[in-house]
């Protein structure tokens, strides 16, 4: 476990337990694993991906979150994500939770994430999230029977609001390198 970077927060290093989670929500392709895994290291912090917990909990052997939500369905699939967010919001250890793009759409997550967590919404434009999807390799099947393009489109207009919503911090990623994005996450933070 590393230490706090020198420009983390005070409140959010890896203090004593009891520390808030710090969740990462917005739109598949936004940048959440990458940039959680970063935060939670320089944050001394265990980095939980929340479409990996989801498979590892719920999946078969080698499974991703992709193939257990073409196995039993989005319904389902957001009431799985709902019991491994719980589970990760609740942790003494204050991780850094990525969520699902989809995290969202339950009443129930956002109240959760709004109460038991600090949220950072990494919004990214359409076109941007509509070229990282293209060159992903990442099992990610289609929500909507729309083309990936209006699919983007589509989610963007309906998650939005309530990505803005359960935000304490809103950052802007579009052109941003890691490092940059950690700074403008911080800062924000330390309103």
């Amino acid at each position: 476990m590393t230490s706090p970077g020198k420009d983390a927060p005070a409140d959010e290093g890896a203090g004593p337990a009891g520390a808030r989670p710090l969740a990462l929500v917005g739109l598949r392709a936004s940048g959440k694993s990458t940039v959680g895994r970063a935060l939670a290291e320089r944050l001394g912090r265990p980095y939980i991906d929340l479409d990996d917990a989801l498979a590892e909990s719920f999946g078969g052997e080698g499974e991703s979150a992709g193939g257990v939500l073409r196995r039993v369905g989005e319904p389902r699939f957001r009431e799985l994500e709902r019991e491994v967010l719980r589970v990760a919001l609740v942790r003494s250890d204050g991780p850094v939770i990525g969520t699902g793009g989809g995290v969202v759409e339950r009443a129930d997550n956002r109240a959760d994430l709004s109460s038991l967590g600090r949220v950072v919404w990494l919004r990214a434009s359409p076109d941007v999230l509509v070229a990282r999807l293209a060159a992903d390799a990442t099992d990610r099947p289609p929500l909507t029977e729309l083309d990936a393009v209006a699919e983007v489109h589509a989610l963007a207009a309906r998650r939005g609001p309530l990505y803005a919503e359960v935000a304490e911090v809103i950052v802007d990623v579009d052109g941003l390198d890691v490092m940059t994005l950690l700074e403008r996450i911080f800062s924000q933070l330390e309103r």
